[in-house]
């Protein structure tokens, strides 16, 4: 006797509620990997011989993580430069969840930037830690710095800083290199709470939480020179502003009239409980 077609819609409806109930398997969970002293974060793999890494095929990058008491380190190695996209110019966006939700009310944005000795001095200021007068005095001066900023941003992608000076925390950071043919994006941040330092991920060695990370597409300074090309009212400097905006994307190619593509990925991730 054949079932009627109502019968065989509700049992298919009862299992894909069960599929959904069903809890993650522990083969989908990245472990993060306990390190005894905190890694030098240079953009170089030394320290991570031997981690086991985890393919995010459709963005194009291998990741691996390690945490101590402090901070979670996070190692991205991308193998294909046309996955990089307009990084450079976008930033790189970590949002992070405990909650088991992809929850990106809050993120920090790690993005290297060319500033002078005040910008810098600003910078360190709003972070929480304030140069020591002597550096101050050292870099006050200087025209061009490279900085590598990561700061909080909430969720319409405004920056978020403390209200005060913040001891004992170590800022979130990163660098970036290259190996071989592929390109490092090396990482830190801080476990404690956001009420700590609005950078904090507000987790505990031995819990887990759920990462999520993003770069590429527009920015809008980026869409806004797009605009002016299309109109044909760039000129003179401007115009060379927007070609150097718009035409190289900072060593990656257009992806079509759209611009450069926008790569996304999570990972559910538990933290290592320590020794």
């Amino acid at each position: 006797m054949k079932k009627s077609k109502p019968a065989l819609g509700f049992i298919q409806i009862i299992m894909l509620v069960l599929l959904q109930a069903l809890p993650l398997a522990a083969e989908d969970i990245v472990q993060s990997t306990w390190t005894k002293t905190p890694l030098q974060v240079d953009g170089q793999t030394g320290e991570w011989t031997g981690e086991a890494v985890t393919s995010q095929k459709s963005a194009g990058v291998d990741c691996a993580f390690r945490n101590d008491g402090r901070d979670l380190y996070v190692l991205l190695i991308f193998k294909d430069p046309k996955f990089l996209s307009s990084i450079d110019m976008t930033g790189l966006t970590i949002s992070a969840s405990s909650t088991g939700k992809k929850d990106k009310d809050w993120g920090v944005r790690f993005l290297r930037k060319a500033v002078s000795g005040e910008q810098l001095i600003e910078y360190m200021q709003k972070m929480g830690q304030p140069l020591p007068e002597a550096r101050q005095a050292e870099i006050k001066d200087k025209q061009q710095l490279v900085l590598f900023t990561a700061t909080a941003i909430n969720k319409k992608g405004e920056e978020v800083f403390p209200s005060g000076p913040v001891a004992d925390i170590d800022l979130p950071g990163f660098r970036t290199g290259r190996q071989d043919n592929s390109v490092i994006y090396e990482l830190r941040i801080p476990l404690a709470s956001r009420e700590v330092h609005p950078t904090g991920l507000g987790a505990e060695p031995g819990k887990d939480v759920k990462i999520g990370f993003e770069w590429g597409g527009l920015t809008k300074e980026m869409r806004e020179a797009m605009r002016g090309q299309a109109r044909g009212t760039a000129t003179g400097a401007d115009a060379n502003r927007d070609e150097q905006t718009t035409g190289s994307y900072m060593g990656a190619p257009p992806s079509g009239p759209s611009g450069p593509k926008k790569y996304s990925f999570w990972v559910d991730v538990k933290l290592a409980p320590g020794e």
